[in-house]
């Protein structure tokens, strides 16, 4: 039987060496991707209480936090149609594998910033379901979508950041066609 000896540790490693070597986001956003496709290979790393899923929407549990916050890595469990509203990700790149399960992704691109960015023009750009051990990567003005855990078990996706995300924007529809209303939000994390 093969074992995967790359564990959350290694990664951890690797991610901190690739943030100090790289020169810039698309060469980290890169990076990040192939070393999440590396960690999801295997389940084993992840302890079983932040693999629970919640009653009340998706479950997101920081796995770590570079100590000088040049990346952050979370899990998300989702119960068969939990989703996200439409997000950005404060401006950072980031990078996302499916360790169980499958998810569905919608994204959007960025076009315009208006009123102060309180109003956001977005334009959908495609729809695509992520199955177990796939991987994406988002870079800002490509950086909004929505996520839903779709099949019928609960998924479980990693997600590493730029930096620890404190904050985001969610967008709501307005009468315009391709228009949106920005709302900023902070942060929360579920339970141990």
């Amino acid at each position: 039987m093969h074992t995967n000896d790359y564990d959350f540790k290694n990664f951890v490693q690797d991610m901190t060496v690739m943030v100090e070597r790289s020169q810039n986001d698309n060469e980290c956003v890169v990076e990040a991707e192939r070393l999440v496709g590396k960690l999801i290979q295997s389940q084993s790393w992840l302890p079983s209480e932040k693999r629970r899923p919640s009653e009340e929407g998706y479950s997101r549990h920081l796995l770590y936090c570079d100590p000088e916050d040049r990346f952050e890595v979370i899990a998300l469990v989702w119960k068969p149609g939990q989703r996200t509203t439409l997000h950005d990700h404060d401006d950072t790149w980031g990078a996302e594998g499916v360790v169980a399960g499958k998810v569905k992704v919608t994204n959007y691109i960025r076009l315009e910033e208006l009123s102060g960015g309180n109003i956001v023009k977005l334009q959908h750009t495609d729809t695509i379901i992520v199955n177990e051990q796939n991987t994406g990567k988002l870079l800002p003005p490509a950086d909004c979508h929505i996520l839903e855990g779709v099949g019928n078990k609960p998924a479980i996706t990693i997600h590493v950041y730029g930096k620890q995300l404190r904050k985001f924007r969610v967008f709501t529809p307005l009468d315009e066609e391709g228009l949106y209303l920005a709302k900023e939000k902070r942060v929360e994390y579920s339970p141990a």
